[in-house]
């Protein structure tokens, strides 16, 4: 069954949390221009999706800045952080299990 989600227009800095179950969470992450989303890492799969702005989005190997419609994609435990230096930000993050592959 189709579900949809909408996210608070109020939330203009910091999470803003659409859908969180065990094994699945979307989020908006709102970062307004000058800050930064200190280094972390999650035990599941990541995926960013650009959605407005400028996004510099780091890893401890790597760094890129992502435009809208652009998106990374990490492994579990993979430290990274993001900022916003010239205007305000926002990405869709999706946090998901993934099954282990069968053989």
């Amino acid at each position: 069954m189709m579900q949809v989600f909408s996210s608070n227009p109020e939330v203009t800095e910091g999470p803003d949390r659409l859908f969180s179950k065990k094994y699945y969470s979307l989020v908006r992450l709102a970062i307004p221009k000058g800050t930064q989303i200190k280094r972390h890492r999650s035990m599941m799969t990541v995926t960013v999706v650009a959605i407005k702005g400028e996004i510099v989005f780091h890893t401890d190997d790597q760094e890129t800045t992502l435009v809208p419609g652009q998106a990374v994609l990490m492994e579990p435990l993979e430290f990274h952080w993001l900022e916003a230096p010239n205007e305000d930000g926002e990405v869709m993050v999706v946090h998901v299990v993934k099954k282990p592959t069968e053989k």
